[in-house]
């Protein structure tokens, strides 16, 4: 994109607001409420409302760029996909889960899997989790966007990106994660409705703009089919597996603000939705970028004056600066909480310490990973295929009383469904294409699914015997 000295002043500005949230204002609140491990993990559990919808919402788009490509590729179809699925399941985990989590009081995933089951099954859940934790889809996002502004080798983007989104964590802990999530979350929504707003007004209205659309596009299925679009739903039971669900739930001030929370958080995705999905299709219907990831920053280029341009940069930004700190702060906490808390000879360090060694972890790997498989879709798709067929059983068996698996139980669930989807994933790589038309992440889960109900068949039948 083409900045101005005007733009490239108010970028500047906005890391600067950030990094001063994040060190000064974090620590302030820190050195208020003290440095226990919750209240640098959990914020002391005083997550109120505001900030509760704030940082929930940020953190849901860090793959912005993803979105625009899906929308100006497909169409209205890209909300049917990446818009309704999780609406659908974020309602029902606000419904069934979130209160139980804030009540249960446990810190993470593995700390709930521990609870339940033992300290294995703790730790096998701590490696799966750190599989879509690890932030590299996003560091590499970030760079991609330094990037194109700067004109920096994509490396070093990467890395001061990283340093900017990670460093103030050190210090402000999770509160410095919401407080400047509080504020990317305003930036967001600022910037791209500058862009719809600009477009109609530069380009015509929403109904003039459609008349250029291919009619595909403006279909409810596109040029998709329905099991693909089904797939989507399926996708969208990561919801339930979602750290930062489960680390927000767990930080709320009580139940009700955090089932209430994720309901009125469903709103707000909704609006953006709107905002993006309507700016894609002008992306579409009036640009031609080289590749249809860039098609956000076309648009830009096209129809945003000055300033406002710098503004649009900075709503991109933000879309992915706060979902990259939310995962590093989560795979930290997962890495020093949840796995280095467990070797004895650690055992006398405190946990919000040991979270600090983790991010020290979790910056290397990100940005080793970002930099070696430079594809922020294919990280995400992978991560995520392996994850949630492993855990998503297991941890919902956890909130559901009556039903319940033994440890033993649970860790073969764990091994076994996140093993299949993995192997699954890498069987096309030596040559076997025949099950290449089903989504890795469907046998994992099928054969989650049916390990639980023969293990509560079983389970049942001896409780009837006893």
């Amino acid at each position: 994109m083409t900045l101005t000295i005007a733009d490239l002043v108010i970028i500047i500005a906005y890391f600067a607001i950030v990094l001063y949230v994040g060190f000064v204002i974090a620590s302030r609140k820190e050195k208020k409420y003290g440095n226990s491990p919750e209240e640098y993990i959990l914020a002391g559990r005083r997550l109120t409302l505001p900030f509760f919808i704030a940082t929930l919402v940020a953190t849901w788009y860090g793959s912005i760029l993803g979105v625009g490509e899906f929308v100006f590729n497909s169409g209205v179809v890209a909300w049917v996909c990446f818009g309704l699925p999780y609406y659908v399941a974020a309602i029902l985990f606000a419904i069934f889960f979130a209160g139980k989590i804030r009540d249960a009081k446990v810190m993470t995933i593995p700390d709930q899997i521990k609870r339940n089951y033992n300290g294995t099954a703790g730790i096998i859940s701590s490696i799966i989790v750190l599989f879509i934790t690890i932030p590299s889809a996003y560091i590499l996002m970030l760079g991609i966007l330094i990037q194109m502004f700067t004109g920096f080798e994509l490396w070093f983007s990467i890395i001061i990106g990283s340093v900017a989104s990670i460093a103030y964590l050190f210090t402000g802990g999770f509160k410095a994660d919401v407080y400047t999530n509080a504020i990317q979350f305003v930036f967001m929504y600022l910037g791209f409705a500058a862009l719809l707003i600009f477009s109609i007004l530069t380009l015509g209205s929403i109904s003039e703009m459609t008349t250029h659309l291919p009619d595909k596009h403006t279909t409810s299925t596109g040029t998709l089919s329905w099991q693909y679009i089904a797939a989507w739903f399926i996708i969208a039971l990561q919801t339930f597996v979602d750290p930062g669900f489960h680390q927000r739930c767990s930080a709320a001030t009580n139940s009700k603000t955090a089932r209430n929370g994720i309901l009125i958080s469903v709103v707000f995705w909704a609006v953006f939705d709107f905002l993006t999905l309507f700016t894609g299709l002008y992306a579409r219907a009036f640009t031609s970028p080289e590749s249809a990831l860039m098609a956000f920053p076309v648009l830009g280029e096209l129809v945003l004056p000055p300033i406002w341009k710098g503004i649009f940069v900075i709503s991109m930004l933000s879309a992915v600066m706060s979902t990259l700190d939310s995962y590093a702060f989560i795979s930290a906490t997962t890495i020093g909480n949840d796995i280095l808390s467990k070797f004895k000879r650690l055992k006398h360090i405190s946990a919000d310490k040991l979270t600090k060694i983790g991010l020290i972890l979790t910056s290397i790997v990100g940005v080793t990973v970002a930099i070696a498989i430079p594809s922020a879709v294919e990280i995400i798709y992978k991560t995520a295929s392996v994850t949630v067929p492993g855990l998503i059983v297991p941890l919902t068996l956890t909130m559901i009383k009556p039903l319940k698996i033994s440890s033993r139980q649970a860790i073969l669930i764990m091994l076994l469904a996140s093993s299949i989807s993995l192997l699954w994933m890498i069987i096309p790589g030596f040559g076997i294409e025949t099950l290449s038309n089903i989504e890795p992440m469907f046998p994992g889960i099928i054969l989650s699914v049916i390990l639980a109900l023969i293990f509560l068949t079983i389970n049942r039948k001896r409780y009837e015997l006893v």
